[in-house]
């Protein structure tokens, strides 16, 4: 109950950051846009709002949960955001039994190392256990794969 408690805490203290992050964001890209300045996206999330980083948070959040919990049963884990175009130092470091790559990565702008699938390699293999987010970025059914996603440090 103590871990759990402590995973709920650090879940919640990291998504309000998050959303605090994401909304100051908005607020200075706003700001930038009214003063016609221009806007280098070179090693951001490129065109993601804050609706985006938000759900790249929670999916960061949920790993981290898991790793506190002790884990969950196969089968149990929600569709998170695995695009490619989203994640920096990818490096594949296997292959699930049914073929998936499996890779080691951080989300841009955030120092998470974490492994799971890359959504453009689902895609191919199982394109029912894909689905595109309305941002335009892929997610993955974690649940309809042999990947389970975990947070390295």
């Amino acid at each position: 109950m103590k871990k759990l408690l402590i995973s709920t805490f650090f879940a919640s203290t990291l998504v309000l950051t998050g959303m605090a992050q994401a909304a100051e964001k908005a607020r200075v890209s706003a700001k930038q846009v009214r003063s016609a300045a221009t806007v280098s996206s070179q090693g951001s999330v490129g065109s993601a709002g804050p609706e985006v980083v938000v759900l790249i948070i929670m999916a960061i959040v949920f790993i981290t949960a898991l790793v506190f919990s002790g884990g969950s049963s196969a089968g149990t884990y929600p569709a998170m955001m695995s695009d490619e175009r989203l994640k920096t130092d990818i490096k594949r470091v296997g292959t699930s039994p049914d073929g998936f790559g499996i890779y080691q990565f951080r989300y841009k702008g955030h120092a998470e190392l974490i492994q799971g699938a890359m959504a453009q390699d689902v895609q191919r293999l199982r394109p029912g256990a894909v689905s595109r987010h309305r941002s335009g970025f892929l997610m993955v059914d974690y649940g309809q794969i042999d990947v389970a996603p975990r947070l390295i440090d």
